[in-house]
């Protein structure tokens, strides 16, 4: 009882003590302090002598590449990896610091960072309501500021910006429109078939591009082992930049560079890795997943669900290339094709789907017979009959009419819940199941 009474008059002392004193922790108000984070942050922006490189992580997904220059007068000037439009042509707006629940820099009139943030799906591909889910509200962490870098978190998608200075030449190569030559490696897509593969040095890669979610795969042999890698990418005046590096024993590829375009002859070259190739087309995949058919055709037996395509198959260049979008059922409309596994046993169900307003139905469809698995990992498909009455010649039987082709299809993995089925024809038509 001795010792705590003590204590007690020991804590009495002590509180007394700090009452009389008249010290405070912070010799200026929080107004204050504030007010220079403020302006200090904007001085490092404006004061960057040749602008910013900048790349921004949607909350969506994906990664794209910009260019900023600030003023003291609160405008800045950009330029975007978005489009054709916006890598050549430099946009001007407007900016401002302000304090809110933390110090935040605000984009605040419409420019190319507001298109990704864009509801209107139209505008970015992104979705309704929402587009990419990217940002034009950041709020700013001292921590996560140096003298060459800094990075802000997106007030309401938590994208990531992450500025890092430019120099004169990147600034010069902006202003010349060498970001709208990067660009031409968009023309990847305009090769027919699936499968591209390119020759980098003594390495043969095959590349898949996916320009909606900014990923680049490469597959490659080490031996006969199937070795896979994915990033995300961006482009800059310089070429296409990884968000990660490919290591592949003594070779590294960080990107590609000097990317050349020949629309006549559809070929895309570019280097990477310290050489330089062509991409050009294959029919196959450069190593089947044996086991991928099958697997793709297991799994909605043993979750109880069914594969989704929203836009039918894409064949020669062209998506949708049946128009299924357009296919109704008196006044409802088309919702989604379907492949359901396992219907009955004796058939599975590939279909278009329709929704009335309330609730989604099946009007009509085929019965394919459970396909074939081949042992070089194709899936073969054969009719097994159909439901209801298919309109002739329409979109519902040209589907099934590439569905039935007897050279079948290799089934790609390309995520952990979507599949490309490709035809092992020619490998010029496919469609996603998700």
């Amino acid at each position: 009882m001795k010792r705590s009474f003590l204590y007690l008059l020991f804590l009495t002392t002590v509180f007394f003590s700090c009452e009389n004193k008249d010290d405070t922790v912070f010799e200026e108000s929080a107004d204050v302090r504030l007010n220079a984070a403020l302006a200090s942050y904007e001085k490092q922006l404006v004061e960057a002598p040749y602008g910013w490189n900048a790349v921004i992580y949607p909350g969506g997904g994906g990664s794209y590449g910009f260019y900023f220059k600030f003023d003291d007068k609160n405008r800045v000037t950009m330029y975007s990896d978005f489009s054709d439009a916006s890598a050549a042509k430099s946009k001007e707006s407007s900016y401002r610091l302000k304090a809110m629940q933390t110090p935040s820099l605000i984009f605040d009139t419409y420019s190319y960072l507001h298109v990704l943030a864009d509801p209107d799906d139209e505008v970015n591909g992104g979705t309704l309501g929402e587009g990419l889910k990217s940002d034009f509200e950041f709020s700013i962490y001292g921590d996560s500021l140096t003298a060459d870098r800094m990075a802000f978190v997106g007030r309401k998608n938590q994208s990531r910006l992450v500025l890092t200075k430019a120099t004169q030449a990147q600034a010069t190569a902006y202003a010349n429109g060498d970001l709208a030559k990067a660009l031409l490696f968009n023309n990847i897509g305009k090769y027919i078939p699936y499968f591209k593969r390119v020759t980098l040095g003594a390495n043969t890669y095959e590349i898949t591009v996916n320009q909606n979610s900014r990923t680049i795969k490469l597959t490659w042999l080490n031996g006969s082992t199937p070795k896979t890698f994915t990033t995300n990418y961006y482009l800059t005046p310089a070429g296409v930049a990884f968000v990660s590096p490919l290591v592949n024993g003594s070779q590294t590829i960080t990107g590609f560079g000097n990317i050349t375009w020949n629309a006549n002859t559809t070929q895309l070259g570019f280097s990477g890795g310290g050489a330089t190739g062509t991409v050009v087309s294959a029919i196959k995949p450069i190593s089947v997943d044996l086991a991928a058919s099958k697997r793709w055709w297991q799994t909605p037996i043993e979750s109880g669900g069914d594969w989704r395509s929203w836009k039918g198959f894409h064949v020669n260049g062209v998506d949708d290339a049946f128009k299924v979008a357009d296919l109704k059922s008196d006044e409802s409309i088309f919702a989604f094709y379907i492949y359901q596994p396992g219907v009955s046993s004796r058939n599975d169900l590939f279909a278009p789907i329709f929704y009335d307003g309330a609730s989604i139905f099946l009007d009509y469809g085929h019965a394919p017979a459970p396909p074939t698995f081949t042992a070089d990992g194709r899936a073969i498909f054969a009719p097994a009959g159909t439901y209801g009455t298919i309109p002739a010649g329409g979109a519902a039987a040209e589907s099934a009419k590439l569905l039935y082709d007897p050279s079948g299809f290799y089934l790609i993995q390309t995520s952990d819940e979507t599949y490309d089925m490709v035809s092992a024809k020619d490998a010029k038509s496919w469609i996603t199941w998700e």
